[in-house]
């Protein structure tokens, strides 16, 4: 049965909206479905199916054969028709104009090809490109190229254009020239890497690895170095905290036996309060220990055998004194001499 080449979606109202934005979908069964805006559409009837990413089950088990699929489609057409897709199958989309200045090209240095985007025509005929998916990602520091020897030759920076056409427009131009003496001088520079795409394009490939193989071994020494420097960093930082967090818990026990104040603060995230009592095996309840980080402000020791406590403008705890007790008396074994 002939179709077109555009795709149709049947609306509520039984009129068919053309998709301006759709692709066929290949599947195992073989049947005409497509993809549009991430669902998947029947592309005899425009009924909608199943999202994109629920295909690959909805074949497996909802749909097992294409016979299966044409039987429930041919029940759709029956009782609604068929889509412009088919009632109209000489109707086709007009190719869109196509880009003179979109051209698939292979870096030098690279194992695949790429579409470029040519930028610029200069006067002398020199043609400037620009990586398409380096302009989509709108990388400001992203290579210019310009033909050389079938290949796409990285010239610069895009942030250095002006100075690149300035060169290129010289009377004396010779580019491979140019690529030349900028290879040599990187060969030439004990700390400066050498491109490989360019020693490609040279046919010096094993004089740029040997020229690389000892900057690249300094930068994995210095890579290596940072990473032992960082982890050794961060040991020390973590140290210092546990350092901190043990000196205020035992500041706090020591004030709380002393009968001093011991108010809320906040140490490693967390309430100072609230750790003391899980610092020595106090259960609380979930829910009291959330009224301690929200409202209690302070605890105190009484005399010998009470407490008081201080909180924040809210509900009071009912069991709070009785905690603070168990507190007490855990840190007083604790301490003992």
């Amino acid at each position: 049965m002939k179709h077109s080449n555009l795709f149709y979606i049947h609306q509520k109202d039984g009129t068919y909206q053309l998709c301006e934005k759709a692709t066929g979908v290949r599947n195992p069964l073989g049947v005409d479905i497509f993809r549009h805006a991430g669902t998947i559409y029947d592309g005899k009837t425009g009924f909608r199916v199943c999202p994109e990413k629920d295909l690959p089950a909805y074949l497996q088990s909802r749909i097992t054969t294409g016979e299966q699929y044409d039987a429930l489609v041919q029940a759709v057409i029956d009782k609604d028709g068929l889509s412009p897709r088919y009632t109209q199958p000489d109707v086709r989309r007009e190719p869109g104009p196509r880009n003179e200045s979109r051209v698939l090209e292979r870096a030098i240095g690279s194992k695949s090809k790429h579409y470029f985007i040519r930028t610029d025509v200069l006067e002398n005929g020199l043609e400037i490109f620009l990586k398409e998916k380096d302009m989509a990602r709108e990388e400001y520091s992203q290579m210019l190229y310009s033909r050389l020897d079938g290949w796409m030759a990285g010239l610069d920076t895009l942030d250095r254009k002006d100075e690149v056409l300035r060169q290129l427009l010289s009377p004396d131009l010779n580019l491979r020239q140019t690529l030349l003496e900028r290879f040599e001088a990187m060969l030439a520079d004990p700390k400066r890497g050498a491109d490989l795409g360019l020693a490609d394009l040279f046919g010096r490939r094993n004089e740029a690895e040997a020229h690389n193989q000892p900057i690249r071994e300094a930068w994995e020494a210095d890579r290596r170095q940072k990473a032992a420097n960082d982890e050794a960093a961060e040991l020390s930082r973590k140290q210092e905290q546990d350092q901190e967090y043990r000196e205020a818990i035992a500041d706090a026990e020591q004030k709380l036996l002393r009968g001093e104040v011991v108010r809320a603060a906040e140490i490693n995230d967390s309430s100072l309060l609230l750790l003391l009592f899980r610092e020595n095996n106090i259960k609380v309840p979930l829910r009291t220990q959330g009224w301690i980080c929200s409202s209690l402000a302070s605890i105190q020791r009484k005399g010998e055998d009470n407490a008081t406590y201080y909180h924040r403008r809210g509900k009071d705890s009912s069991v709070i004194g009785e905690y603070i007790m168990k507190l007490i008396h855990v840190l007083e074994d604790k301490h003992k001499s």
